[in-house]
């Protein structure tokens, strides 16, 4: 029984498995982004674009970072992953990452994304791989802390019924 275990071990490195899914685990907390602010069509340049993660996977619950719109209004985030030896969420049923972008244009906030990433794979919060947005700020709902801007966008809706 010992012997046969043992010769397991020995040839388990051997096998054709990927160390990524025998040992570490890639852990996506946020696919790529890309977007277009303006207002009523005008692009809106140099406006930063706040994203925030929340997830247990983060060293203080919390992961942030800012992009900021080009000339032609245009914004890019990059994919937020890290390989791990266990999943963050290792001790709970349902993996959840919240995700946030906001906009401070004139001294208003405006929240124009926010999903619950309810799993660790690339590409799930939309349709198509990359989340692409295009966001009217001129177009908003007054909010309890922000302005809610409906962008048009590929994400994902999910029911919850």
């Amino acid at each position: 029984m010992y012997r046969i275990l043992f010769a397991l071990v020995l040839l388990l490195p051997l096998t054709p498995v990927s160390s990524e899914a025998f040992v570490f685990r890639k852990i996506v907390y946020c696919s790529p982004i890309e977007g277009f602010i303006h207002w009523q069509g005008k692009p809106l340049a140099n406006v930063v674009v706040t994203r925030e993660l929340y997830s247990g996977g983060f060293e203080s619950g919390k992961y942030s970072d800012t992009a900021t719109t080009g000339s032609d209004g245009r914004f890019k985030f990059e994919v937020v992953q890290e390989r791990r030896f266990l999943r963050p969420d290792l001790l709970s049923a349902n993996p959840h990452v919240n995700q946030l972008l906001t906009v401070n244009f004139d001294g208003k906030d405006y929240l124009i994304w926010t999903l619950m990433k309810l799993d660790f794979q690339l590409g799930t919060e939309s349709e198509g791989g990359n989340l692409r947005l295009d966001c009217d700020l001129s177009k908003f709902e007054e909010g309890a802390s922000a302005r809610i801007v409906r962008c048009q966008n590929n994400g994902v809706t999910r029911n919850y019924e």
